[in-house]
């Protein structure tokens, strides 16, 4: 059997996975390369804590490079331009051009700031926890605020898809305010392209709706569902209605879209960047290239009268990975049996955390209709997040995925 060159990019839940599990199926027979523009796995569920001084980077990263090294599997630490898929080669800015007979794209997003003025931190008026640079900024503007404080508005504008994030930073920022005693003086809003509370971006989940409205009650927070964010100011935020929510402190969670060098190549993804695949996530017209992760393309779930996307976390990105690298493994050993995964049909786990309690939600499918769908609210589900945040670490740390 020839030897084969396999290239992965990005090196995050979806990189990383898909890495080492060609590596577990493949051993040392073929060539593995990753390419990413970072050697740190950073573990982004922990980032809702980072504003606080909760966690600190190297609590929540590692470095990649020795895991990969002692399995055999090189790094390139390099930021990818474009691929030329007639010619099978990822372009790097600084690497040069690396061939390949197999491709697994699994990148991240491109956080898209843009699309709404006066979003973000680097040329607006809003945080994010989408990285640690980001949520590091975040940190900075939060201890400003406490010694100013005032109204504060969260959420996730239109066409985004991590509404997870939103949920958990408001209700961590609500459980801050309690401890510094500030609640009087920040009264909380939560905006969301989302039709109702407990949506999620995936059609709503058993009786989240209900229990969302009533612990926002119950906490004193207000919400705007269905909204649009139509610009963000100094002291506010404006929104598609003409309601102008006074702000100090906002965090709006953005659209996504695919990579620069996604949307750079000629038929590899879609307008937005994203990569559409068969259930066994292989590119239609190009059988050599899979992706997994973000990278995906995955449709909305029904009509909704502001655009929300599908949340596409940690586990659903790591069974993508896992079910494209079982494919490539069969393409080169010549196995007919490829393994298919719809993203609607693989489980939903999440824990949400809201400071010192939160919610364990668990379903036989991410998207409907499910079978089982349960949401176990308590102090617990903080304690199990807490608990599986040091599983995860410690586990990809040593390598198992």
């Amino acid at each position: 059997m020839a030897r084969k060159r396999i290239v992965v990019v990005g090196t995050s839940f979806a990189g990383y996975t898909g890495a080492l599990e060609l590596h577990s199926l493949l051993g040392s027979a073929h060539d593995i390369t990753v390419v990413a523009n970072t050697h740190e796995f950073v573990f982004i569920p922990s980032l809702i804590w980072y504003p606080f001084g909760l966690r600190e980077k190297q609590d929540i990263s590692f470095d990649v490079r020795p895991i990969y090294a002692e399995r055999g599997i090189a790094f390139v630490e390099a930021s990818v331009t474009g691929f030329d898929l007639e010619r099978q080669l990822v372009q790097t800015a600084t690497a040069g051009d690396l061939p390949y007979d197999y491709l697994l794209i699994a990148t991240g997003p491109k956080v898209d700031f843009d699309s709404v003025p006066g979003l973000g931190p680097h040329t607006g008026y809003s945080y994010s926890i989408c990285n640690v640079e980001h949520a590091e900024e975040t940190r900075r503007a939060w201890e400003r605020f406490v010694t100013d404080p005032g109204p504060i508005v969260i959420g996730a504008a239109q066409g985004a898809g991590c509404f997870g994030a939103a949920y958990e930073f408001i209700f961590n920022v609500r459980h801050q305010l309690k401890k510094l005693h500030l609640l009087d003086k920040a009264p909380l809003t939560y905006v969301t392209a989302e039709p109702f509370l407990g949506h999620f971006g995936i059609g709503g989940f058993g009786n989240a709706r209900w229990m969302s409205e009533k612990f926002f009650q119950m906490q004193g927070i207000n919400w705007r569902t269905s909204s649009t964010v139509r610009e963000i100011l100094p002291d506010g935020v404006v929104l598609g209605s003409g309601e102008v929510l006074p702000s100090k402190f906002t965090m709006i969670i953005p659209r996504f879209l695919g990579i620069d060098a996604i949307r750079n190549t000629p038929g590899l993804g879609n307008a937005s960047g994203f990569i559409e695949t068969g259930d066994d996530y292989r590119h239609p017209v190009y059988p050599n290239v899979y992706a997994a992760g973000v990278a995906v393309h995955v449709p909305p779930v029904g009509e909704t009268e502001v655009a929300c996307g599908v949340p596409k976390t940690g586990y659903p990105s790591e069974v993508m990975a896992k079910t494209a690298a079982h494919n490539i493994a069969a393409d080169i050993r010549g196995d007919a049996t490829h393994r298919t995964m719809p993203f609607s049909l693989i489980h939903a786990y999440c824990i949400m955390d809201t400071g010192d309690m939160g919610m364990m939600i668990l379903g036989d499918h991410m998207l409907g209709p499910r079978h089982l769908e349960f949401i176990i609210p308590g102090p617990q589900a903080h304690w199990a997040k807490l608990a599986f945040e040091k599983y995860f670490l410690y586990s990809r740390k040593h390598g198992h995925v």
